[in-house]
């Protein structure tokens, strides 16, 4: 599933002019650089957590409806005899 959230998508910021570690040639530069890097980091890393908590919940909501079906598989096999009588007509295996 690669589905992307409107969320991780509001995220992204307008990219800034790309300093490069062979572009910089003062402390100044070198602090932009560093700033703009870190925000990409943060931006991408926010964008994971979404993706991640989406997905985590996708899990929990199916694990829940599994633990529902087979609750009621279980309930629905209390209510039959554990060894049912077999249907006239059909062939009785050994």
């Amino acid at each position: 599933m690669s589905e992307k959230t409107p969320l991780a998508k509001k995220a992204t910021t307008a990219p800034k002019p790309s300093l490069g570690p062979s572009n910089i040639s003062s402390p100044h530069e070198l602090t932009a650089f560093v700033e703009t890097l870190l925000e990409q980091l943060d931006t991408k890393f926010d964008e994971m957590s979404t993706q991640m908590l989406d997905r985590m919940t996708q899990m929990s909501t199916r694990v829940d409806a599994l633990e529902a079906s087979i609750q009621d598989i279980i309930n629905g096999d209390l209510s039959v005899p554990q060894s049912p009588t077999p249907v006239p007509g059909t062939p009785v295996i050994r």
